[in-house]
């Protein structure tokens, strides 16, 4: 038989032998390779310390990843000291809130092969900002580790996993489920907000490239989301490169939605992606818009200025949005690259960022300008143009607009709280995947603050304070601590019940609150 197997303290042990090779009367194989610790003997899994979890390739003699299933965490062979007090509160919290905002579905329609794995890394980027290779020791000190006790978060298989996830049939899984899930349970809005961020990194691959987005030189990868207008969740995510300008990127993403049943009828739009064929495209398509008109020399730029400009700074025209004084003046316009649609351009003057930009070009002692230099930019300090295939009022069209801030906010809550930036992997696929857990994670987090009403740095005093409730494991039971007055704010205000403890059967807990006698 080419494996032998022996037992040592209970554990199983396996070799693979080669040929029988005869030298006289004595028999002997002509190699022997030792494969360590069995897993599953039929499938010819093993364990060892070089080379992690794997499946045994006798024909090629080779190691190959073992099926997700198979969980790194084996059972105890009395040299490791298994934690018994364990963070419990947030873990807890967060496992309770997926099921309540009926988000598991879209985590378990993910179909990884060991959905463990996947639930503990959904907590992982929602509670932490650590480095996936810290994943393993939060595991072995979290109650994740009792909820999903087959997870496997080494090193070696999460960087797997995180490949795996960057596959193009997982991506296309998550972003329908993610997508049917805010539509059914969330907003039914087709209307978009359009952006993209760029995500700093020096990896090896051909997205990483130099971009000049906004007159800001960097080196990394643009991220291009679309995020619901009505709700400020997002939709779907797209990587390009990062030389490439968000105008290439708008209809790729809109025709994207498409394939998702998200038919765009409305898209509010920072000015990188206002050009003619982008415009052509959307008007062609019945899809409206409203965008900043880019500050730079063209026909349109003067033509609105020569119609608005002269009537702009009267009573009238004068409005106040967001604790900010703004002169508002419109006239009709036709856009596209023949002129041929019709539009609606609102000129404003920000009368607080006129004063902003007067003072900082005062205070710039480093530009020399002459006196004509210098009235210019006062003139001209504080103006922009909006253009909208909608006609609204004056005093509407700010209002409208600035939704697009909720995008910026999503940037905000990705990259501040749900790991987004930085890039700690080194292919494209394992980017992807770690986008997927980061807007899962942010899909989270927004939830959360839109329930409770707080700003972003509040979100953090939620976990921190639930993280402080433990709980002790015992052989059949985990008994949790008594939560402190914060900790139980929150569950009341998301109306989960934290039990006193949980009975073990098998890999089920069952939530205990009565004494058994």
């Amino acid at each position: 038989m080419p494996y032998t197997y022996q037992v040592r303290n209970g554990i199983e042990y396996g070799t693979f032998n080669g040929k029988s090779v005869r030298s006289g009367k004595t028999v002997s194989k002509d190699f022997q390779l030792y494969l360590g610790r069995v897993i599953d003997k039929k499938n010819h899994v093993f364990f060892n310390r070089k080379n992690g979890m794997f499946k045994f390739d006798e024909n090629s003699l080779s190691f190959l990843p073992a099926d997700p299933r198979y969980s790194s965490e084996l059972k105890s062979d009395g040299r490791k000291k298994e934690k018994m007090v364990l963070d419990f509160g947030d873990s807890f919290f967060l496992s309770q809130l997926l099921g309540s905002m009926q988000y598991q579905k879209v985590i378990d329609s993910i179909d990884y092969g060991n959905s463990d794995t996947v639930n503990a890394m959904v907590l992982f980027y929602t509670m932490t900002d650590y480095a996936c290779s810290h994943a393993q020791t939060w595991y072995e000190g979290n109650f994740a580790k009792v909820l999903y006790p087959d997870a496997n978060l080494t090193s070696q298989r999460l960087s797997e996993f995180m490949h795996k996830l960057g596959d193009e049939y997982y991506q296309r899984k998550y972003f329908k489920n993610h997508i049917e899930w805010l539509r059914e349970t969330v907003c039914n809005d087709n209307a978009i907000i359009a952006d993209s961020t760029g995500l700093p990194n020096s990896i090896d691959t051909y997205l990483t490239d130099i971009s000049n987005h906004d007159g800001k030189i960097s080196r990394g990868i643009r991220m291009t989301s679309a995020v619901q207008r009505d709700s400020g969740y997002p939709l779907l995510y797209r990587l390009v490169p990062g030389n490439v300008t968000d105008t290439t990127a708008l209809k790729r993403t809109i025709m994207t939605l498409e394939e998702y049943n998200v038919m765009s009828d409305m898209a509010l739009l920072d000015a990188g992606y206002y050009t003619n064929p982008n415009i052509d495209a959307l008007c062609s398509a019945n899809i409206d818009f409203v965008s900043r008109l880019p500050e730079r020399n063209s026909t349109l730029y003067e033509e609105v200025l020569e119609k608005c400009l002269p009537g702009l700074r009267k009573p009238e025209n004068l409005i106040s949005y967001n604790e900010r004084s703004v002169y508002i003046n419109s006239a009709d316009v036709k856009i596209g690259s023949s002129n041929q649609f019709a539009a609606t351009a609102y000129l404003g003057l920000d009368t607080g960022r006129m004063t902003d930009e007067i003072h900082k070009a005062h205070k710039d002692t480093k530009t020399k300008r002459t006196a004509k230099e210098m009235h210019d930019l006062i003139e001209n300090a504080g103006l922009f143009i909006l253009v909208s295939t909608i006609c609204f009022s004056d005093s509407d069209i700010l209002p409208v607009y600035y939704i697009r801030q909720l995008v910026e906010q999503y940037f905000d809550v990705g990259k501040g709280i749900s790991r987004l930036t930085p890039l700690r992997v080194h292919s494209k696929e394992s980017i992807l995947g770690h986008l997927m857990l980061s807007q899962i994670a942010a899909t989270i987090n927004l939830y959360i603050q839109k329930r409770m009403l707080v700003q972003t740095e509040n979100r953090e005093d939620i976990l921190l304070a639930l993280r402080n409730q433990k709980c002790i494991v015992y052989k059949n039971r985990v008994i949790t601590t008594e939560p402190q007055s914060a900790a139980n704010r929150f569950y009341e205000k998301f109306k989960i019940d934290c039990p006193c403890a949980f009975k073990k059967n098998g890999s089920i807990l069952i939530p205990q609150n009565d004494i058994e006698l």
